[in-house]
């Protein structure tokens, strides 16, 4: 799919808000088929596409939004709003469709973007696969990766791989092979974000021209200034917009939920009536917003200095994986707050915020929003 965005940042991120709700009908309408065969339905990830949505990070010349962090993250949101597992697979098609539209030599985009258009891509950064170069500069890649979220929707694999050098250290690439040259491997068995079908993959001295491979170090073939945001920011804007999303929309349902039911006997009082709850969903809303606000600050300030040509230093790297890592943590006591306040009701299979407590608690599994990255960021700090 190619779109064509506006220039201007702020009318780009209304549209792309836009595409949010031209979507939203047909992530309802197929949210559980996804959930029943633990895989994204093809018509959302199709929807998704069409949309113009799984090109938020890629360059413009190439039919994407290239969107700036802020927006990025609430594009993410939005769409969390309504399924986690549909926001997380776009995540994750974004990134890799941007990168392999940045990155790609010129001949590769010709064969993986056919005619100026973007197909969805999916994949695994993490170098888990061995690459071996033949005698004519193409590439052997074997291995194994984990967690292929939107694998079964995609037309396009992206995988981590090793060089190895017998006396230097491994030249680490990206390889990008048809979905139907990987094995797809059945072990997607979850309850938290189950509509992703985030398995595993694999292949087996699968050759492939050296055009469709790039290295991490590579300096970007195509794309401006968010490209200056290199991993791991890269992705972490992403990982706060599923958590913010999924938290808004406990918060909203737990809301709801409270003005009608009570946790004692019928015809007593509503839960939103009871003062303790009420002082309870106060600092749940106030966290929220101070979420958003310091992760909007500080992803503009990150996007700022994109514009200015200038790469993120180590500390401010650091510093943008350690909010990703926060705002997950604190949506995380809002998702289970509000779980709590619901009652025996949440425990129904299809209860909303029986989904944003799975969801959410598996979106908080991912090593990108540890809460490792908060030492890292402390001992940067003091480092300064």
């Amino acid at each position: 799919m190619s779109t064509t965005w506006p220039t201007d940042q702020l009318e780009k991120r209304q549209e792309l808000l836009d595409a949010v709700d031209g979507v939203q009908v047909n992530i309802e309408e197929h949210f559980q088929e996804s959930e029943d065969q633990g895989y994204l339905a093809q018509a959302t990830a199709d929807a998704l596409l069409e949309a113009g949505l799984l090109g938020l990070k890629l360059p413009l010349e190439l039919g994407g939004a290239e969107a700036d962090p802020v927006t990025q993250m609430l594009v993410i949101a939005k769409l969390a709003i309504i399924d986690t597992s549909a926001a997380w697979c776009t995540m994750v098609s974004a990134t890799n469709v941007g990168s392999a539209g940045a990155f790609l030599p010129d001949r590769g985009i010709d064969e993986v973007f056919d005619r100026g258009n973007h197909p969805m891509i999916v994949g695994v950064g993490i170098p888990f696969g061995e690459a071996k170069v033949k005698e004519d500069g193409s590439f052997e890649i074997s291995g194994q990766w984990s967690y292929g979220s939107g694998i079964k929707a995609s037309s396009w694999v992206t995988a981590g791989a090793k060089i190895q050098q017998s006396k230097q250290e491994p030249i680490e690439i990206r390889a990008i092979l048809r979905t139907e040259e990987v094995k797809v491997i059945e072990n997607w068995d979850v309850s938290g974000l189950r509509g992703s079908g985030s398995n595993d993959f694999a292949v087996e001295k699968v050759i492939i021209p050296e055009y469709m491979a790039w290295s991490g170090d590579d300096a970007p073939n195509r794309g401006g200034n968010l490209y200056n945001i290199q991993r791991p920011a890269f992705v972490v804007f992403g990982h706060a917009g599923i958590a913010l999303g999924t938290a808004q929309r406990a918060l909203k349902e737990i809301t709801n939920f409270s003005r009608t039911k009570s946790r004692k006997l019928p015809g007593q009082s509503s839960i939103s009536s009871n003062p303790i709850f009420q002082s309870d969903i106060a600092q749940l809303d106030l966290k929220l917003r101070a979420m958003n606000a310091l992760a909007s600050k500080e992803f503009e300030e990150a996007w700022q200095s994109a514009q200015r040509d200038e790469r993120l230093s180590i500390r401010e790297q650091a510093k943008i994986r350690a909010i990703g890592s926060w705002v997950t943590q604190e949506s995380l006591q809002i998702v289970t707050k509000s779980f709590q306040y619901a009652g025996g009701a949440a425990l129904n299979r299809n209860n909303p915020l029986q989904q944003c407590f799975r969801d959410m608690y598996a979106a908080s599994q991912h090593y990108m929003v540890s809460t490792t990255h908060f030492q890292s960021y402390g001992s940067e700090y003091f480092s300064a």
